[in-house]
């Protein structure tokens, strides 16, 4: 019965989607919205335990809310409906100055759930913010890159930390959602492909405290995951970003500059991260025991190989 109702719930997910994207009704797109909504709330709700069904009433609220102004917005004039439209969609997906409630609720969501909040709940709503283009978009773009960073700083707990880098990311989302193509799309496609290794990893050790890295026997995979969302070349990461400056360069130099300096800002956490948890414990590891590390876990060794390989085709790609 259960495998039933996942399989029905996940028909219900993908209908979500559909209905999106083959609709120009205004109401068919809200549909859709909240079909999605609430079908992740029914695949997310589903262990008897009081921290996820407090993250999945927060992540209710925040939405009903949201889509309660949303609907209130039929009779708003052009500009200001793209102005409202926008900050709407913003705060249902997370984004500056609306992250607050994201990290309280993947906090308390398992690593997956956590994993499809960051990847496939956010395709809908920036569908129809690249409908609704408006100026506002600029400034949760700056926001959201910079307590992003912030949220990173001094931060023990692994899920928090992936939550505020989720939020970074959503600035350089919406930056590529500028564009009249599905340069945003890309960009989240290639970032899910990164991180959905690292939270499959974390989801196997049962920690999301940092101080339990310091148990864990596959260092070497930590160490390579990291460096690719730290935007370390060859990695995916490095051309994830590349991919973003080569859009934004033809547009405004000065704000490129600005993301170059994020950049180096968020590398310098992640780096900071394996030298102070991982570095120190590596550095008697010698290449036997590392390929025995690679029997023990081939999946993670297929995705980080597959990471690698991608990040350095896109390398050849960029530079031919």
């Amino acid at each position: 019965m259960f495998i039933l109702n996942v399989v029905l719930f996940s028909f219900m997910y993908l209908i979500s989607f559909h209905l999106v994207m083959n609709s120009d009704d205004w109401f068919l797109l809200w549909l859709g919205l909240e079909i999605n909504m609430m079908i992740f709330i029914m695949l997310m709700y589903n262990e008897n335990s009081m921290l996820k069904i407090e993250s999945c009433l927060k992540y209710f609220f925040i939405q009903s809310v949201g889509s309660a102004i949303l609907m209130s917005c039929f009779y708003l004039n052009k500009e200001w409906l793209d102005l409202v439209v926008c900050l709407l969609l913003g705060y249902k997906i997370g984004a500056g100055p609306f992250f607050y409630w994201f990290p309280s609720v993947c906090s308390g969501l398992s690593w997956m759930s956590c994993f499809v909040l960051m990847s496939f709940q956010k395709v809908i709503p920036l569908m129809i913010m690249g409908i609704f283009v408006s100026w506002i978009i600029y400034i949760m773009i700056v926001i959201s890159l910079f307590f992003g960073i912030f949220g990173c700083f001094n931060q023990t707990n692994i899920k928090q930390l992936i939550a505020y880098s989720s939020v970074y990311h959503m600035g350089w989302i919406m930056l590529c959602n500028f564009s009249n193509d599905l340069n945003w799309f890309v960009y989240l496609v290639i970032y899910s492909l990164m991180i959905f290794p690292v939270m499959k990893f974390f989801s196997s050790i049962f920690s999301e405290d940092f101080l339990m890295l310091m148990k864990v026997k596959y260092k070497g995979w930590i160490i390579l995951m990291v460096l690719s969302m730290a935007g370390m070349p060859p990695f995916l990461g490095f051309f994830l970003k590349l991919f973003a400056f080569m859009m934004i360069f033809n547009y405004d130099y000065y704000f490129m500059m600005f993301l170059i300096i994020c950049s180096v800002v968020m590398f310098y956490i992640y780096f900071r991260m394996i030298y102070d948890v991982l570095m120190s414990h590596c550095m008697n590891m010698n290449w036997m025991n590392f390929m025995m590390m690679c029997d023990l876990n081939n999946y993670l060794v297929m995705m980080s190989i597959l990471g690698l390989m991608v990040g350095v085709f896109l390398g050849i790609f960029f530079i031919m």
